[in-house]
């Protein structure tokens, strides 16, 4: 068997992104095509390339199969594994905190990789404030959200203690989730 080992889950987020594949199993040689859901071929992988994947921006989104065209061993052909990738644009989520007293304010920006513009954009996505407790490890939901259009939410609530905070978004058809950084007040 010779089988490729490839990302399962791409996040399409700069103009031009290498990706490292590698091949293993009884075959001294093994090509694989990328295929989209209707069969059209995208490219190929044979490895004279380092086991490099190049991925640009402007590269079809969705579930693609890289499928068998070839394999050889020491003793001839030899079978192939077939792998699914899921191909969605990169998103970004950020967090800013504040307090005064008891008051904890926060706010959530959700950004989402263009690929006509080759940049960053804020938009208008589905979200969650999420806490998690000092000297605990498991996050807990706080709010739901949606940002405006701008990309932007905020919340403010009361609680006293110091917790921390980050902002979550949730994966689309389109794009995948993603995490803030963490925030402490």
């Amino acid at each position: 068997m010779c089988t490729l080992h490839s990302p399962a889950r791409v996040a399409i987020a700069v103009y031009a992104n290498q990706l490292t594949q590698t091949m293993t199993g009884d075959c001294i040689r093994g090509v694989w095509t990328l295929k989209t859901a209707s069969g059209k071929t995208l490219e190929s992988t044979d490895f004279e390339n380092g086991g490099i994947w190049r991925v640009s921006d402007n590269h079809p989104l969705g579930i693609q199969t890289w499928t068998p065209a070839g394999a050889s061993g020491w003793n001839g052909p030899v079978p192939q594994n077939t792998l699914k990738v899921d191909i969605r644009l990169g998103t970004g989520a950020w967090i800013s905190s504040s307090r005064k007293g008891a008051v904890v304010t926060l706010t959530g920006t959700a950004l989402l990789y263009s690929q006509g513009d080759h940049k960053w954009f804020k938009r208008s996505a589905a979200g969650v404030f999420q806490y998690r407790d000092r000297g605990t490890t498991a996050w807990k939901p706080l709010k739901a959200v949606r940002t405006s259009s701008a990309g932007t939410v905020t919340m403010a609530y009361t609680y006293a203690p110091t917790r921390d905070y980050r902002f979550a978004l949730y994966s689309t058809p389109i794009s995948w989730d993603v995490a803030s950084a963490v925030t402490t007040r």
